[in-house]
């Protein structure tokens, strides 16, 4: 492993093992505490009284033991995980198994001869044989979840990992045949109506420029996400004319909020190609953001041919874009897609609300918000 790698991995193990520590360290404890509550419970039925001080501090050192074994168990399943078994790997965990059940013993027969916290302590061969399958049972779950917790965090990763990639997809797309037809209308006007293919050539580079200059997956203001789906539509305008008409509806805290990029673009180019082109007459397209208390909502709808008989509400823009709100906020994100009431399809997108803070932009550098 690279020194430029090692550096990030030895960084995060570290947090890592620094939260499993404290986490073992709190669980245990609590465990400890209760134990001891139960224990002198039980003891006072029968008519035993045992000093709560020694019944405490036996139960704690006895919970207190498994701490270690704790981060040792989900530490060897973070860097050794059972998925594909080998004998280094099957070696690895059996040792952790052995010291969690013999060296737990040995350590108990040791701090009893120091400190004398367990009375009437068996023989170390006696609570061997008593205590091996509850203490295997112990460190065999505590490896379960290590393993849990680590195919959890890959999974976690893997998702991160598709959503840039569809992200780097839907960047260096901008569809092929868009630009092919972009430039044809260019092409088409630059003599009869030079300032329409000046303000295509400026739309269509604000275009390109805003889709590439983010270069990961890292949010930005929805003003940008307006501005970027503004110069889209505006190209499109040029070439269906008066087939297309946009409506901005986007509230002034809303185009503040953070979204991840590529939110809008996607599904305006979805309701021009699927629900507009494909009708004589063409129609609206509304694009609508507001702010419904700790929760975003994003709205793009059209008054097209609506969804064919048997598509659903699937399709590419619909799904990258689901997977992209799914990776950045998990079940906390709402995306409903489906016929309109009255014809067209309708998208409406709920997210988590997060301001752009330092961020801010003022609705005005999105031009068409109004």
């Amino acid at each position: 492993m690279s020194d430029r790698l090692r550096c990030p991995y030895v960084l995060g193990m570290a947090r890592r093992l620094a939260l499993w520590t404290v986490c073992a360290t709190v669980w245990w404890l609590g465990y400890g505490w209760i134990a001891a509550r139960n224990y002198q419970q039980i003891t006072a039925e029968w008519g035993i009284y045992v000093p709560w001080s020694e019944v405490l501090t036996a139960e704690l050192i006895t919970a207190g033991l498994w701490i270690p074994l704790t981060v040792l168990a989900l530490a060897l399943a973070a860097r050794f995980p059972l998925g594909r078994p080998t004998p280094l790997v099957l070696g690895v965990h059996l040792g952790g198994l052995a010291v969690a059940v013999f060296g737990r013993w040995w350590v108990v027969h040791r701090l009893d001869e120091w400190l004398g916290c367990w009375p009437a302590l068996p023989l170390l061969a006696e609570l061997a044989v008593d205590q091996r399958p509850q203490h295997a049972f112990t460190y065999a779950l505590l490896t379960g979840v290590g393993h849990a917790l680590h195919y959890a965090s890959a999974h976690r990763r893997r998702e991160a990992e598709l959503a840039r990639a569809e992200l780097a997809r839907l960047r260096a797309q901008i569809r092929p045949h868009f630009l092919f037809n972009t430039l044809n209308t260019i092409a088409a006007v630059v003599h009869d109506d030079p300032d329409r293919a000046e303000r295509m050539v400026v739309d269509l580079g604000t275009l390109l420029r805003q889709a590439l200059e983010h270069g990961d997956d890292r949010p930005v203001p929805l003003a940008a996400e307006v501005d970027l789906t503004r110069c889209y539509l505006d190209i499109e305008q040029q070439r269906y004319g008066d087939r297309l008409r946009v409506v901005w509806d986007v509230s002034a805290d809303a185009a503040e909020a953070l979204v991840p990029p590529l939110v809008l673009q996607p599904l305006a180019e979805n309701a021009v190609r699927h629900g507009l082109a494909p009708r004589a007459g063409g129609g609206r397209v509304l694009v609508a953001a507001h702010r419904d208390g700790d929760t975003l909502r994003l709205v793009v709808e059209d008054d097209g041919v609506g969804p064919r008989a048997g598509s659903g509400s699937g399709g590419i823009g619909l799904a990258s874009v689901r997977s992209r709100l799914r990776a950045a906020y998990g079940v906390r994100a709402e995306l409903t897609a489906g016929a309109r009431p009255g014809g067209g399809f309708r998208v409406v997108l709920r997210v988590p609300w997060r301001s752009a803070g330092a961020q801010r932009v003022s609705v005005s550098s999105a031009a068409g918000v109004r």
